[in-house]
């Protein structure tokens, strides 16, 4: 009986491996995200009234993580690989993300931080989002991670477009992103 077991452990091991090496991306999602990311960034450097910046990123944000689980839903549906424990990881990895943001609200309101320097929070959180998920679930996030860290220190130091420069980057980032390791018949369509 223990060998029987053993062998069940040894078998969830390796599908778990084998699905872990194989995930695609969900290219729909890189693609919806680097367009809200862009259109939100260059908002910041464009717009004089930064109330349209927080209403932007109130819809936008919901409505894309929506948009998001749905897209992620749908995809593993239909490569029937995936695992309905990794959309729960992606997704409260994701949630995780937005409470962290929207946590930090406390702050700006207690006169710890500026609205300016909340906005800068946001892409450091980011970037540590987008590199942990590339630790542990989708190697391809990585890279992204990286560049936003450095993005986060742009926001911070650069005052003329340095928002926009960031918003580029992400999105650039994240378009590759979804071709990246994709096969060639993939990436022909």
């Amino acid at each position: 009986m223990a060998d029987n077991t053993q062998l069940k452990a040894d078998i969830a091991y390796v599908r778990a491996v084998a699905e872990r090496s194989r995930t695609k991306p969900v290219r729909p999602i890189y693609l919806l995200w680097a367009m809200i990311g862009l259109c939100g960034f260059v908002l910041v450097d464009f717009v004089d009234d930064k109330k349209w910046i927080s209403i932007y990123w109130l819809f936008a944000a919901p409505i894309g993580l929506a948009l998001s689980f749905w897209l992620g839903f749908r995809a593993g549906r239909n490569q029937g690989a995936t695992s309905r424990e990794t959309g729960i990881r992606h997704s409260l990895h994701w949630l995780a993300f937005m409470t962290a943001g929207v946590l930090g609200l406390a702050l700006v309101h207690a006169g710890q931080l500026t609205w300016q320097g909340f906005g800068s929070l946001w892409v450091l959180l980011l970037a540590l989002t987008y590199f942990q998920l590339g630790l542990h679930l989708e190697r391809r996030l990585l890279p992204i991670g990286v560049l936003m860290g450095a993005g986060y220190l742009v926001t911070v130091w650069v005052p003329k477009f340095g928002w926009t420069a960031t918003g580029v980057v992400l999105a650039i980032a994240l378009v590759t992103g979804a071709y990246l390791g994709a096969p060639k018949s993939e990436t022909a369509g």
